[in-house]
């Protein structure tokens, strides 16, 4: 029986979300797998790759917001709608901008405590 690579694993980890439909995918058993997502270097690669499909995730739907905030826009403000969409186009708009908020808020506090930690160091 071919003894399956960590490249394989890791693809099948990144391509299934799961442990489970990793090993299915990968043929192999699901102990197989959390016995190397415990080794450091295995685990820092996955977490490597992960973090980089999020980052190209995110770059994408960046470069949608402008887009989906003026169709929001377009709805909320076009009287021809009836009024409760264009009151959930607004609902919608309000939460995410509220959402945008606090998580800026939160970003900066965070780098705000960051900086202290290094000063203190």
């Amino acid at each position: 029986m071919e003894r399956i690579n960590d490249q394989q694993i890791l693809a099948a980890l990144i391509a299934n979300g799961s442990i489970r439909a990793a090993a299915k995918s990968a043929g192999v058993a699901e102990s197989t797998i959390r016995n190397r997502l415990a080794d450091p270097d295995f685990r820092a690669e996955f977490d490597k790759l992960r973090g980089e499909l999020l980052q190209e995730a995110a770059q994408g739907l960046t470069a949608r917001l402008e887009s989906a905030t003026a169709t929001m826009s377009e709805i909320m403000e076009d009287g021809k709608n009836p009024a409760s969409v264009r009151v959930s186009a607004a609902d919608a708009v309000l939460r995410h901008a509220l959402r945008y908020v606090e998580v800026a808020d939160i970003l900066r506090r965070l780098d705000a405590l960051e900086a202290a930690q290094e000063n203190e160091t």
